[in-house]
């Protein structure tokens, strides 16, 4: 056993340990680590060296001294291995006011039968120990090998007995936390803040700073090779890269030193650019803030833009990362803008490589032809840093999606899903989290087969996520994890899988054999009735975990129906080592679901049977009113038809006016409807006012609708579209509105008159224009109103025809009434349709007058001359007179003499001058005036010059009363010629 120099050691150590002691006052502490990364014979080990013959190679351990401490040895590494990588941890608490701590290192070769053999690690001559001091302030050494230098190699002069046999040793150093990885990453620290050197030169191989490495955040680095266009899209990558943000601060059970939540990927997929990008950025969150952003469909989930929740972009802009273009004027165009490149943005640093060639075309999961790839294109200095994966279409024959361990996956899929499903494989989950199960229903994560196309939300799209999935997007909140067991024939509706979780889904078949996606925070109807409440109670039986009808998943396909399924909290389980061999050897060779199988999943998972009915109110409707049309869809199931649209086709004829739903052009977005309900909504739409005038009578119109889920199949279509006919009349209320009559003050008996009639109308609708046509009383004609237009009045005139048949006051009423002129037509408000007029006529009695009986022609010379007439009892007849005639009983003092106008309007001026009458049988109208008929008249006489006579008046009238039959008394009125002279 070589230990000749350990107590020289130790004394040297404690010594400068001493030095740099804080003088008195007791002082806080701080850790100080050391991580050996590797351990390689330099010199011959395999039975020379370090190992005498037949020992075969060197079984390694280390001691540590840190400030003087000896601390106990470490793990002894595999045996037989002439290189090693243990990630062997050895830390000290210090006094946090010292600013150097001594570290030293041997490395030992275990020998129970010789005694442990010791190699030579310092390259300084009679020296075997790794000797470094650190600075506590930035973490680098000096010593033996100063930063950025983190390998030490024996000098190896074995000539001197000091010297052994020759050993690499590679380390790094922590300040920051005991384990050396603060944040519990798999990046020590060192590599983190200062960058990696992975081998004994002194330069930085993986500059972690640059690419964004943060020791007191978790970060996860991986390099995805590719072929082609087979590789996931700018929106999947956004997706995975949300995923882990969003994770828990204490995932893989080390909380982020910051006090944030997430892990940051790195993901390095060289320059490779998508020119659907935009180079001033794509919008964010637009796939979650409530807003139909486009303006003119669905919402969030349930626009199908966006499937993935927090990685798309609901109704994206046109990208410009191909039109040669520098848009956000940053000095950069398309794929050298950082904006336009899908994965990260590493520059110079990045190592993402296109792949060509044959050898492309045999990879199929983690085969020789992968590692074949690996061990040719990924720089190994990257090995304990990056997970490196290739993303390629499998091999002839392959039947794997994806396969993933150890630092490595494939991804025969080309989609953030396979990504993130095969980088959970090298976080250390397995399809059930801690098992196998691959379709447990209690265990909602990507890994779970049954999640491949993505953890279903409610009102759609997918979340990517591991176990308890995020319940707000930015992980502020999840559901619950592990979830209780579920026992197969033991099952219970009435207890809810995770109450608290109101937004994502788990999937399982009930006992009918459907397997659907569900609520997680609803009761299950894991007996598949579709009829709850009420809630079957325990036991209800149903195999929960095996595959659908057509048997999808495959791998899921098992008979039992008494497995007790165990949840898996995922999250917590996480694994993020500090070295990823790279092997072929010990792998799991299960395959991953295809792409095409992960398809026929989304598939199933949104297959819904919609059904539609249609119906309308009021039927008949009014044409220039509403017309609502009520829509009823239901879901038969078996999963919740996330995006409903309904496709409401309106008649021509009418418009659309409101909905309860929210309606665009594109149709009528009802959002989500779960399986075995229904929602109802109402479309209003108005109805053209002149639709029943320009169709030239009532007219039926069809409406009709068609229903869609946007994100899924119908197994039945035949039910999805529904019409409804309605037939559309005229309706108008019609109006009289005003009706006069203005007929003349009197009239001679026997005389006729046309008196004129005017009428108003009106028509407040709503139906617009309508026919219509007057009706009156008295004989009058009717009067057509042709296109009535609704706030258009009209005035009609027309005329009744009056006749005075017999002496005195004669009253007549007309009425004027106002109606739809086609029988199809309506008038609601009969009450304004009528109006009436009345007036009241003096039929004057016609009478045979005489001026200067004897006379012929009679002169008469005013104004002083007295005028004498008779006024002559007459037969009826006699002087083609209508009636018989007393002119005894006339009223002289009545009696008025003036020019034929002023007397007929009762203004004459003329008085009878003896203010009586005189009785006596006077002669006759003749040529010659010479014959008395032998009965007696009314003679009168009146003052020419006040009767108002003038040169010119031709003809004199008389006006007065005439008492007659039953002492009424009636008005007369005669007229003769004259001449004034």
């Amino acid at each position: 056993m070589r230990l000749r120099h350990l107590a020289a050691l130790v004394a040297s150590l404690l010594i400068l340990a001493l030095m740099q002691a804080a003088p008195v006052q007791a002082a806080g502490t701080k850790p100080v680590a050391i991580t050996i990364t590797k351990v390689k014979c330099v010199d011959d080990c395999r039975n020379d060296g370090l190992e005498s013959d037949a020992e075969s190679a060197a079984d390694f351990f280390a001691e540590v001294w840190i400030d003087g401490v000896d601390l106990p040895r470490t793990p002894r590494a595999p045996d037989d291995q002439e290189l090693v990588e243990p990630f062997w941890v050895k830390s000290a608490d210090v006094p946090d006011t010292r600013t150097q701590v001594p570290i030293s290192v041997q490395i030992w070769d275990w020998d129970t039968t010789s005694g442990h053999d010791n190699g030579d690690a310092s390259p300084r001559n009679n020296d075997n120990n790794l000797d470094i001091t650190v600075d506590m302030a930035t973490g680098r050494w000096t010593g033996d090998v100063n930063w950025p230098q983190s390998c030490s190699i024996g000098d190896g002069n074995q000539d001197d007995d000091e010297d052994e046999p020759r050993v690499e040793v590679c380390f790094d150093i922590s300040t920051e936390a005991a384990t050396g990885d603060a944040d519990g990453d798999g990046l020590l620290d060192g590599w983190e803040r200062h960058g990696y050197n992975d081998n004994a030169d002194s330069v930085i191989d993986v500059d972690l700073p640059k690419m964004g490495a943060d020791p007191r955040h978790k970060d996860l680095f991986v390099e995805l090779d590719y072929v082609g266009d087979h590789h996931p899209d700018r929106e999947s990558v956004a997706e995975v890269r949300a995923a882990y943000a969003a994770a828990p601060k204490d995932a893989g059970g080390v909380p982020n030193p910051d006090g944030k939540l997430g892990i940051t990927l790195h993901l390095d997929m060289g320059p490779l650019a998508d020119r659907d990008l935009r180079e001033s950025g794509m919008p964010q969150g637009t796939c979650s803030d409530g807003v139909d952003n486009g303006g003119a469909d669905a919402i969030d989930g349930g626009d199908p833009d966006c499937y993935y929740l927090s990685g798309s972009v609901e109704d994206p802009p046109a990208g410009d990362c191909d039109d040669n273009s520098d848009n956000d004027t940053d000095g950069k165009t398309d794929a050298n803008d950082p904006d336009c490149v899908i994965a990260d943005d590493f520059g110079a640093l990045a190592r993402g490589n296109e792949l060509i060639g044959d050898g492309t075309t045999k990879v199929c999961g983690l085969n020789d032809a992968f590692f074949d790839i690996r061990n040719t294109f990924f720089d190994s200095a990257r090995r304990h840093i990056f997970i490196y994966g290739i993303s390629v279409d499998g091999s002839p024959g392959c039947t794997k999606g994806g396969q993933g361990r150890d630092g490595n996956f494939a991804d025969h899929n080309g989609t953030g899903r396979t990504l993130f499903h095969e980088v959970g494989h090298n976080l250390g989950l397995q399809h059930g989290g801690h098992d196998e199960n691959r379709c447990k229903p209690n265990y909602v994560s990507l890994m779970s087969y049954d999640h491949n196309p993505g953890i279903p939300r409610q009102d759609g799209g997918v979340i990517l996520d591991y176990s308890p999935p995020r319940t707000a997007l930015d992980g502020t909140s999840r559901g619950r994890a592990p979830l209780d067991d579920l026992v197969e024939n033991q099952l219970d509706e009435n207890k809810v899988v995770d109450p608290g979780d109101n937004v994502n889904r788990f999937i399982f078949v009930d006992a009918t054999g459907n397997k659907a996606p569900h609520d997680l925070n609803a009761n299950p109807d894991w007996s598949g009735d579709g009829n709850d409440p009420p809630y079957e109670p325990a036991p209800v039986t149903a195999n929960l975990d095996t595959t659908d009808m057509s048997g999808d998943p495959a791998k899921c396909a098992n008979t039992s129906t008494t497995d007790t399924l165990k949840g898996s909290d995922d999250w917590r389980r996480i694994k993020m080592p500090y070295t990823h061999p790279g092997g072929a050897s010990d792998l799991d060779n299960d395959p991953d679901p295809t792409e095409a199988e992960i398809q026929r999943l989304w598939k199933l998972f949104n297959t819904a049977g919609l059904s539609v009915t249609l119906t309308d109110t009021p039927d008949p409707v009014a044409a220039g009113t509403d017309l609502t049309y009520t829509i009823k869809v239901r879901n038969a199931g078996p999963a919740p038809a996330t995006s409903v649209r309904a496709v409401v086709s309106l008649p021509p004829d009418v418009q659309y006016k409101s909905s309860s739903a929210r309606c665009t052009d594109s149709g009528c977005y009802l959002g989500e409807i779960a399986a075995h309900e229904d929602r109802t909504f109402t479309v209003t739409a108005h109805v053209a006012e002149d639709l029943v005038h320009r169709n030239g009578g009532p007219k039926t119109v069809t409406a009709g609708v068609e229903v869609s889920n946007l994100w899924g199949p119908d197994p039945d279509q035949s039910d999805n579209k529904a019409t409804t006919s309605t037939k559309v009349v005229a309706v108008a209320d019609l109006a009289v509105t005003g009706f006069t009559a203005t007929a003349p003050g009197q009239l001679l008996v026997g005389q006729s008159a046309d008196v004129p009639l005017k009428v108003s109308v009106a028509s407040t609708g709503p139906s617009s224009p309508m026919h219509a046509v007057v009706n009156f009383t008295g004989g009058v004609a009717d009067l057509a109103v042709p296109a009535l237009a609704k706030g258009a009045p009209r005035d009609l005139s027309t005329t009744a025809r009056v006749t005075c048949d017999k002496p005195g006051y004669k009253t007549v009423g007309l009425s004027a009434e106002i109606a739809p002129a086609s029988a199809d037509d309506v008038d609601p408000e009969p009450g304004n349709n009528k109006r009436t007029a009345e007036f009241t006529i003096d039929c004057v009695i016609p009478v045979a007058l005489n001026i200067k009986p004897g006379s012929d022609p009679n002169s008469i010379n005013p104004p002083n001359a007295n005028v004498p007439l008779a006024v002559l009892t007459t037969r009826a007849g006699e002087y083609d007179l209508p009636l018989a005639f007393d002119a005894t009983a006339i009223q002289p003092l009545t009696v008025r003499f003036g020019p034929r106008a002023a007397a007929w309007a009762g203004q004459a001026t003329g008085l009878e001058v003896h203010e009586r009458g005189h009785v006596e049988d006077s002669l006759e109208r003749g040529n010659p005036e010479r014959v008395r008929d032998g009965d007696s008249d009314m003679v009168l006489h009146f003052g020419s010059g006040e009767s108002g006579l003038v040169a010119g008046t031709t003809e004199a009238c008389v006006k007065g009363s005439v008492t007659g039959e039953g002492s009424n008394v009636y008005r007369f009125f005669g007229c003769d010629a004259t001449r004034i002279v």
